[in-house]
């Protein structure tokens, strides 16, 4: 077997493979002995049709058998000798072959960049303090209190006032385009830069109708409803009780852990946001394109589900996305570069998942599904492990980060 491997642009590669007569005759035969057991040729009973004949009758399908099998063995042979880790799919082309001959093919995939990654051992890294400050935790009570607000109609017949809650019936322009608006909406009546709201509905009473301009243009028409006063409840005993607490101060200081958890968990996110930063700067390498754009498939894909899910017509997030396309593209390569970045890290440190963790995870996933363990292994093993891989890397650098309390 001949191999002539050439890397022509960035990660893509170029690979073509010549298989000796020898060995591909040897194919041809394997495969042509299987077909007298199935071979029907008139006048012959099936499977005891001569050999020359059968040749002749199937000598077509042969060859194609022949390419189906050997072309991926030999492919996966080849990369294996030259020690190239494809992240594509080969395109196989210029294939020739005839009976007696060598086969000869060309395959062109992506493969793994080569980069060196150094000193990623002791990253520097904020921490934010997870202690609860006198005024957070008020502010974090004042919050749960707010969201437990009853609105009450307001009855006395007056215009709207600066501090009230109105419901009101909209009807929305975007761009000059109508989308359709909604009833009941609840809105705080407080002054707003963005448009002339509050200037409009200041002094407004119920069933009157305003035009909001934003940027001097129609943006919205709002129909005054009801007339609303926010009653937020006091945090007394009773209100601890009905919230699973004894006491009031049981109560603060379930808050108190809420929002130390809480900052934890965010100061974990913001670390490894700066460690990501931090790691893209450490290599520059080229990227394999394809992997560039099915990643950034799956970021508008991600967005287009966004916009639907908030609602948004689906002109608007259409004429929307093509303007996003700078950013996703920029995005999908920090992803795809962040992924080898990290990739590369735990090979050098050889972080690996424990298989035991592993078979209960599938396990778990099994009861999840109803599916038999072999499928879910097939289907999901290979990306449960690179993510664990993944996760145990991020949490192998920032135990070994050096950290600047904030």
């Amino acid at each position: 077997m001949k191999i002539n491997l050439k890397r022509v642009k960035d990660c893509k590669v170029q690979m073509q493979v010549e298989v000796d007569a020898n060995t591909a005759e040897g194919r041809y035969l394997e495969v042509m002995r299987d077909f007298p057991r199935a071979a029907q040729l008139a006048v012959f009973r099936e499977g005891k049709a001569p050999m020359e004949l059968v040749e002749k009758r199937y000598e077509a399908q042969a060859r194609e058998e022949v390419l189906k099998s050997l072309i991926p063995e030999v492919y996966h042979r080849s990369v294996q000798d030259q020690k190239v880790s494809p992240v594509t799919l080969p395109k196989i082309s210029d294939v020739k072959y005839q009976r007696g001959q060598k086969l000869v093919f060309h395959a062109e995939f992506e493969e793994s960049p080569n980069f060196s990654v150094k000193n990623y051992k002791g990253i520097g890294l904020k921490r934010v303090s997870s202690e609860i400050a006198h005024d957070e935790l008020e502010k974090g009570i004042q919050s749960l209190l707010e969201s437990r607000a009853t609105f009450d109609p307001i009855l006395e017949v007056r215009p709207v006032q600066q501090g009230d809650f109105i419901a009101a019936d909209l009807e929305v322009w975007k761009d000059g385009v109508y989308i359709p608006g909604k009833n009941g909406v609840l809105l705080s009546v407080e002054p707003a830069a963005e448009d002339d709201f509050f200037d409009k509905i200041l002094g407004a009473n119920i069933h009157d109708t305003r035009e909001i301009l934003r940027n001097g243009q129609p943006s919205t028409r709002l129909k005054v409803t009801d007339l609303l006063k926010k009653n937020v409840p006091a945090l007394d005993e009773d209100l601890a009780k009905s919230l699973g607490r004894q006491t009031v101060d049981e109560f603060r200081e379930s808050i108190r852990k809420e929002l130390v958890s809480y900052k934890q968990r965010d100061s974990i996110e913001k670390m490894k946001q700066e460690l990501f930063q931090k790691l893209l700067k450490m290599a520059n390498f080229s990227l394999p394109e394809s992997l560039v754009e099915k990643q950034k498939e799956r970021l508008f894909e991600q967005t287009r589900r966004q916009y639907t899910q908030a609602g948004v017509p689906q002109e608007t997030w259409k004429e929307e996305l093509p303007g996003l396309e700078g950013e996703l593209d920029l995005k999908a390569k920090e992803q795809v570069k962040l992924y080898f970045i990290l990739q590369k890290i735990s090979e050098l440190e050889k972080i690996e998942p424990d298989e035991v963790e592993i078979v209960e995870k599938l396990k778990a996933l099994c009861a999840q599904s109803g599916r038999a363990l072999e499928e879910v292994r097939r289907v999901f093993e290979d990306d449960l492990r690179e993510s664990m891989r993944e996760k145990m890397t991020v949490d192998f650098l920032i135990a070994n980060a050096k950290f600047e309390e904030n």
